[in-house]
């Protein structure tokens, strides 16, 4: 885990722009002041993407370009995209503008629909190398009036330094949102206008309603409005919300499309995100109105809880993920941990990169699973932020709802903005794009946010309906494999080995030294999982027993595993087992584990070809969460030969204490032995990573197989131990 400690980045607030090189004197003269700068800013890149940091020691132009692989080569196309303009206010014009002058060339941007995915066997993704994700909702056609296009040849180098120094098939999506690009206009409010629709409505007649949140240029005035602050739901039902009749449209389609989209079975995630006061309580809380509450749950994310810090950092966002039919709405997301975390700790500064492929890592396994995800991302003015949090504080009522961490995010405006969009760069993508609205003007957000539902609803129910299952990939798009280590053929393993010393000795000081181990994980607060997977009858069970019988009964879980609930089937496969993690300085022991999805799932045909393609990468990513979090885990395949199989599936036959532990389903796996050997070599071909390793039990002599995991799990702890 990122342990909390000060970092130098908020040693000091900036109280100018001047004041530049004595708030970072690590950053020497990379960023002189704005007023000094003649020539074009020139962004350079750093190694994590905050800013002010020391920078990495080339740039990218130092770097020989890479060719995206040659299986998903895709030839780029240009894509006219059209981005919403973020004008500033006029006192702030004078410290920002020119910033990001690089956005303002006014041309195509590159599609990257197909590219930057990791190299796969081409005879697994042969089919898939021309078939591109859905486009994002939002990067269809926008209404004219302030938008702006942004240059392609500029748009990889938009983003915060990070983008600059990642390899180019690495490089975020170049057609992800911009929340810097900002110029000078005459109007202060800018309309984030949702994509024209010309979807069905429910009953099948075709849609005459408006886009969501369009506003003709004819209808805006010239002078500068006062923004509604929305601070309250109060103060909200007083806004004159322009269209009463059609916002009641909108509620009851979106509400006539929930019921459509829980008979499709199809989960929905929807993400409010955005800078403090933005409004996205209050807008959440529209959009539900227009949702039949026994359909979805609404997450609010704070910090970590003491008790959530206990475990793997993501644990907490994949245990509210929905089932089949149902909406999780979060209120804050996994992505406010991230952004919050720089500002409190270098540590989490130098994992930035990290954090993001985990984000990008859920995103991509929840889309492939067939999830819709919608991510909003409210943005204001720093003067609008700062006019919204002295209104919550004049009023007593809402006084508490403004913290410290609030007026430093404003002090900081710049810093958490350039943040911000090196944060949609890195997780913007196909079937998970970000909508990012301006929540100056209430009333058309609620709109917009309203349109993006209902398009993305329809979307989804269309693909139902025409069978379209392009997101179920044999790969997770965006990510690079991880890599994995060579393992011997099962074949080369001899599942007849003989005990070299007397069993019970050997068993009483292993089991002895392993209670003394466990002691030192609890005070030192490092979690042990460990795995068994086996032929029926190995003896998995047997080998449990003795190990569980040398740890604490108090800080130690037997999980065993058997088939899915119809509950668990709703979910991704690995949402179970998320649930079943020990928290720091506990134990966890599985009886049989998430590789169910490609041993039995697979031979059964209870998942398709893509989705058991797939598990192997899912697997490898959860693994090394666990890893990465601090956990310890071992990972047994318990190994026998068929006819010390056959022997103790008669044994248990006949013997009337032991025929429960035999049952039809056992035999009938018997008799496709051919099928699982061949699985399960795969398995551990593919899943034998550096973090995880697996480790081939012989056991054919029970005794030996028993000393063995004894011996290896306490081997695993000590080397934990040692690096600690």
């Amino acid at each position: 885990m990122i342990e909390t400690e000060e970092s130098e980045l908020t040693d000091d607030k900036m109280k100018n722009p001047n004041d530049r090189q004595t708030a970072f004197p690590d950053r020497g003269d990379l960023f002189p002041p704005f007023a000094q700068q003649s020539a074009p800013f020139q962004q350079i890149p750093v190694e994590s993407g905050l800013p002010y940091e020391t920078p990495a020691p080339s740039s990218c132009a130092d770097k020989p370009p890479q060719s995206t692989p040659t299986a998903l080569r895709v030839e780029a196309t240009p894509h006219p995209l059209v981005f919403p303009a973020y004008p500033i206010h006029p006192e702030d014009g004078a410290e920002y503008a020119g910033l990001y002058q690089s956005n303002y060339d006014d041309s195509a941007v590159t599609s990257v629909s197909g590219v930057y995915q990791p190299e796969r066997n081409t005879q697994d993704v042969a089919q898939f190398t021309q078939l591109n994700l859905p486009d994002p909702p939002h990067l269809a056609a926008y209404e004219p009036c302030f938008a702006k296009t942004l240059d392609a040849s500029s748009s990889t180098n938009l983003h915060f330094e990070e983008c600059g120094t990642m390899p180019s098939d690495e490089i975020p999506a170049s057609n992800s949102p911009v929340l810097s690009d900002e110029y000078q206009s005459e109007f202060t409010p800018s309309v984030y206008h949702a994509p024209k629709t010309s979807s069905v409505e429910p009953s099948g007649m075709e849609s005459t309603m408006e886009p969501s949140g369009a506003v003709s240029p004819s209808t805006i005035s010239d002078t500068n409005p006062e923004p509604a602050l929305s601070l309250t739901d109060e103060e909200l039902e007083a806004l004159p919300v322009s269209g009463d009749a059609d916002f009641g449209t909108l509620r009851a389609t979106l509400m006539a499309l929930q019921q459509q989209i829980r008979a499709a079975k199809i989960p929905v995630v929807i993400v409010f995100e955005g800078w403090d006061a933005a409004g996205k309580g209050t807008l959440l809380a529209k959009l539900i109105e227009g949702l039949d509450p026994r359909g979805y749950q609404v997450y609010p994310i704070h910090k970590l809880s003491a008790v959530e810090d206990r475990y793997p950092i993501m644990r907490q966002y994949w245990v509210k993920m929905p089932s089949q039919g149902n909406i999780s709405l979060f209120c804050s997301s996994w992505y406010r941990e991230v952004t919050s975390a720089c500002f409190e700790n270098r540590a989490a500064r130098h994992s930035l990169r990290q954090r993001y492929e985990e984000i990008v890592n859920m995103e991509s396994q929840l889309v492939c699973d067939g999830v819709l995800m919608i991510k909003f991302f409210l943005h204001i003015s720093r003067k609008e932020q700062k006019k919204r949090l002295k209104a919550l504080e004049s009023k007593k009522n809402t006084r508490w709802r403004v913290t410290v961490d609030d007026w430093e995010q404003n002090d900081r405006y710049e810093d958490y903005l350039r943040l911000y969009d090196a944060m949609i760069a890195r997780t913007h993508f196909d079937s998970a794009p970000w909508h990012i609205l301006q929540s100056d003007d209430t009333s058309g957000c609620i709109s917009q946010i309203y349109g993006t539902v209902i398009d993305a609803f329809r979307t989804a129910l269309k693909d139902r309906e025409d069978n379209l299952r392009a997101w179920d990939t044999p790969f997770l798009p965006h990510l690079e494999s991880l890599p994995v280590a060579t393992f011997p053929p099962l074949e080369t393993f001899d599942p007849e080995q003989v005990l070299t010393e007397p069993y019970k000795p050997a068993l009483d000081q292993a089991q002895k030294r392993l209670w003394k181990l466990q002691n030192e994980l609890y005070k030192r607060k490092i979690p042990l999982i460990v795995c068994f997977e086996g032929w029926d009858a190995a003896g998995k069970g047997g080998a449990i027993r003795r190990l569980s019988a040398s740890l604490d009964p108090r800080g130690f879980d037997v999980v065993p595993i058997s088939a899915p609930t119809p509950l668990e089937k709703s979910h991704h496969h690995l949402w179970r087992f998320y649930q079943s993690l020990p928290r720091d300085g506990h134990v966890a022991i599985f009886d049989r584990t998430w590789y169910g999805r490609v041993m039995v799932e697979r031979i059964e045909g209870f998942c398709t070809e893509s989705q058991w393609k797939r598990a192997y990468e899912e697997i490898n990513r959860f693994e090394a969460e666990l890893t990465t979090h601090g956990s310890v885990l071992c990972k047994f395949w318990l190994q026998i030969d068929n006819d010390t199989q056959l022997t103790r599936f008669e044994e248990r036959q006949n013997t009337p204490d032991k025929q429960w532990k035999i049952t039809d389903e056992d035999w009938r796996n018997r008799a496709k032995w051919p099928q699982y050997e061949m699985a399960v070599s795969e398995m551990l071909q593919k899943t034998n990573t550096a973090s995880a390793p697996w480790t081939v039990i012989e056991a054919n002599n029970k005794q030996f197989a028993r000393l063995k995991v004894l011996q290896t799990v306490i081997a695993a702890v000590e080397s934990r131990l040692e690096k600690d």
